[in-house]
């Protein structure tokens, strides 16, 4: 008898656009299966399948189970629940390879979870350390690791499920948080970022969004979500980010102000951290804290690549004569922010590149910096943004000052 029909399509892309593209696949592959469960053949390690297949079928699975996880990480689903869910899925990823986990049903009663064994077996090809073959490297640990709670925390928003109908509540007049968000061009990225901020377990915060005259999907994006403490500001000609900033500051009602880059994300406990942070220390002017670093494939999307300090003891602002490394993340106090005139308004190159480390480093010589030991931000990191193409621009951006 057999077990269970395997799902052929491998997730692939970072966009949007190659996400949706891979959910139809997968709803095309499964409404073709017969069987009554179904494995995505690029949601887990072959080793898993292989044991899965040794068991006495039907195991024993309760009946009103619809998904099968191994190790914690989701391996079968019932075909029928799988279409349904497919067909609803709206939501907003950082990859195509997420999506599985997207997919989980929010009701724990409805998993069916199981361990695999400590011992290895040749038969299964299962050999040698079980850490080795049984769960993914540590990089991807610490993927889903990063990854699942901002899913978790954001399955039930209205704007992911077309049959949810939840209402949010009306934003506050004064936010204690305004996070400030330029973006140029990142329709495949903003999404998901703006997912993170719906996740913050502090509700007490607005998104001004500046779109800074795109040609691609980015505006309709930033407008895709209805939660009212969303607002988006648009630049009918591109002018470069320092100059947006300073029109989103503008617009800004709280008393903290956050950045977030259009192709990073935030960890659920940022704005309530870094705020409570500058409350209890009120001599700070700026708080920040350790970041994930990770670095985007265009086959997988962002990968971990390690966890950071920005902060140099000796120089907090990381501004030296020859290199700079921007704070990572950023949160000010609004009144001072405005008290020395904001992002240095400017349209050239530098005024696009080393916007962050000038404003940081004019802001940390009169007021101090309180950082939080615990990963607050996500950074991604690409090889062709303009910041990484254009940083031996340093020593020249340094000599303009």
């Amino acid at each position: 008898m057999k077990q269970f029909d395997i799902l052929p399509s491998q997730p692939i892309g970072f966009t949007r656009d190659e996400t949706i593209a891979y959910r139809d696949r997968l709803l095309e592959d499964a409404s073709r299966s017969n069987g009554e469960w179904v494995w995505l053949s690029g949601a887990s390690p072959p080793p898993y399948r292989q044991w899965l297949r040794s068991f006495d079928w039907p195991f024993a699975c309760p009946d009103h189970a619809v998904c099968i996880c191994v190790d914690g990480i989701p391996c079968l689903w019932r075909r029928e629940w799988l279409c349904n869910r497919l067909s609803e899925w709206n939501g907003r990823l950082p990859a195509a390879r997420f999506l599985q986990d997207d997919l989980m049903p929010g009701d724990e009663t409805l998993m069916f979870r199981l361990d695999m064994p400590e011992a290895s077996d040749p038969s299964l090809g299962i050999s040698g350390n079980r850490k080795f073959f049984g769960r993914f490297p540590v990089s991807r640990q610490h993927d889903r690791e990063y990854i699942l709670p901002i899913l978790t925390a954001t399955r039930q928003h209205p704007d992911f499920w077309a049959s949810n109908q939840t209402a949010w509540a009306h934003p506050r007049s004064e936010p204690a948080v305004s996070i400030l968000m330029s973006v140029h061009n990142m329709g495949g990225t903003i999404g998901w970022s703006i997912r993170s901020v719906l996740a913050q377990s502090c509700g007490d915060w607005e998104l001004v969004i500046g779109d800074d005259a795109s040609d691609d999907d980015s505006l309709e994006e930033a407008c895709f979500f209805s939660d009212p403490r969303i607002k988006v500001i648009v630049q009918s000609r591109n002018r470069g980010k320092a100059i947006m900033m300073n029109r989103l500051l503008e617009e800004a009602k709280g008393r903290f102000i956050l950045e977030l880059d259009g192709d990073d994300w935030l960890p659920p406990d940022t704005v309530r951290l870094l705020s409570e942070a500058l409350d209890q220390a009120p001599e700070a002017g700026m708080a920040t804290a350790l970041y994930a670093w990770w670095i985007r494939t265009r086959q997988m999307g962002p990968v971990w690549k390690s966890t950071i300090s920005s902060v140099c003891q000796q120089n907090p602002s990381g501004l030296s004569a020859h290199s700079a490394h921007p704070l990572v993340p950023r949160m000010y106090r609004t009144s001072l922010l405005k008290a020395i005139g904001g992002w240095w308004d400017r349209e050239d190159r530098f005024g696009r590149i080393f916007e962050d480390i000038d404003l940081t480093a004019r802001l940390l010589e009169h007021h101090l910096l309180v950082q939080v030991p615990a990963v607050l931000y996500h950074r991604v990191i690409c090889g062709s943004s303009i910041s990484q193409r254009n940083r031996d621009l340093f020593p020249a951006w340094r000599k303009s000052r």
